[in-house]
């Protein structure tokens, strides 16, 4: 166990791929892959190979300028020089960038690929070179990124355990990829590597205000992720902290960032604890997105916008306010203190209180809303808006305490029950 700095010194080297072919080639098809998008040869009764790798460096020199855009990344050449060729090699035309890329064949030849020289550079979490001492990342290391402009991006997946990942201020560049490539932005494609640095657990300690993108997966392990501090989002829709995985005592404490847990459709998280709270501004400080993926349990917001898009246990929205957006899921108990409590959802609540000046906002929304228990208000400063008689078939049930005042809107021609 080490403390291991990103300085990113690793030598650029390019991808080399070569594919060999031997045996009995004729009359078969050929099929090279990248991406799930592939380039056929379908050889004659003459063929021969020297002819069908001819064939295939044809064919894919010829889907330049158009797509797939993962076949331009590297250039084929059939070898020897001069021939006749007995294999093809491809190389990345960017040093450092990976590829990854199948070959089969529809009969008996032998059809296989083979990667010579696998890239790496300063992008490379895997490469030493890349880290103080020059040693890769072991078992139990504390990483730091805490200075320069260098992206780690490639590398990323790994079954390390006991990691603890630390981001500070002097660290201006992004860990992960995106989900679109888009290097070539005239030809942008689903990214088929890695888009997140990939841990068997462990615990990430988050204070970087100039960071643009950092994705962590943890798998079906302990995470306990610590934010104080993000940058901006890498683009308008994307959160710059993403975060998978997460098991049944895992803890996510934000008090300034931009996270998105289980962002995207398909992604999985559990993180039966989570906290939020501020720094400077209790309405602007935290930005968390929790996707329909997240497994949750107990939630104490303190500030900041959340939105949630599955089953919660406890939610409580605090003394600092702020917004919490519940679009699907279903929440047992749910406390709102104060800023605004709004209720899109058709799944059920079922117990909620509102106080001091809390809002409870069922007005957003126009489908039916199920509400098991009276809504206990408190105060004369703390309302509920149901003003399209949503809840409950249009039956909006209060208990009051303590309150002179009755802060409702409930439309009007229907029934509101007091208890």
């Amino acid at each position: 166990m080490s403390d291991k700095r990103w300085v990113a010194n690793a030598t650029a080297i390019a991808d080399l791929w070569t594919v060999s072919l031997s045996g009995t080639v004729s009359s078969k098809n050929y099929t090279m892959t990248i991406n799930g998008k592939s380039i056929v040869y379908s050889a004659g009764s003459g063929d021969t190979v020297n002819t069908i790798l001819t064939g295939l460096v044809t064919l894919w020199n010829s889907l330049a300028p158009a797509a797939p855009a993962e076949f331009q990344e590297l250039t084929p050449a059939a070898l020897p020089v001069g021939g006749p060729f007995t294999s093809m090699t491809l190389t990345g035309k960017t040093l450092g960038k990976p590829s990854t890329i199948g070959v089969s064949t529809s009969g008996a030849a032998t059809f296989t690929i083979a990667n010579t020289t696998p890239a790496t550079g300063p992008n490379d979490f895997a490469n030493g070179a890349n880290w103080s001492g020059g040693v890769a990342p072991a078992n139990g290391d504390t990483l730091v990124f805490d200075a320069g402009t260098v992206n780690c991006k490639y590398g990323l997946n790994t079954s390390l355990t006991g990691i603890t990942v630390v981001v500070l201020t002097g660290f201006t560049a992004q860990i992960g990829l995106p989900l679109t490539n888009n290097d070539s932005p005239q030809n942008s494609y689903n990214e088929y590597r890695p888009t997140a640095l990939t841990l068997a657990g462990g615990t990430a300690q988050i204070n970087g205000p100039s960071m643009t993108r950092c994705n962590l997966a943890f798998g079906a392990n302990l995470a306990n992720v610590q934010i104080t501090a993000t940058g901006n989002r890498p683009d308008r829709y994307t959160p710059t902290v993403l975060i998978t995985g997460g098991n049944g005592s895992s803890i996510l404490a934000i008090t300034k960032g931009d996270v998105g847990v289980a962002f995207y459709l398909g992604q999985t998280a559990n993180f039966p604890t989570i906290l939020t709270s501020y720094q400077n501004s209790a309405t602007s400080d935290v930005v968390l997105f929790l996707g329909a993926g997240c497994t949750l349990g107990s939630i104490t917001k303190n500030g900041g916008a959340l939105t949630v898009n599955s089953n919660v246990t406890t939610l409580l929205q605090g003394t600092g306010g702020g917004t919490v957006t519940v679009a699907s899921g279903a929440v047992t108990t749910m406390t709102v203190e104060a800023g605004t409590a709004i209720w899109n959802s058709v799944g059920t609540l079922g117990t909620v209180t509102v106080s001091g000046k809390g809002t409870l906002d069922f007005g957003q929304d126009p489908n039916g809303k199920t509400i098991t228990n009276p809504i206990q208000i408190y105060g004369d400063s703390s309302s509920v808006m149901d003003p399209a008689k949503v809840v409950n078939a249009g039956i909006l049930s209060v208990t009051t305490y303590q309150t002179t005042a009755l802060n409702v809107s409930h439309g009007s021609g229907n029934v509101c029950s007091f208890t």
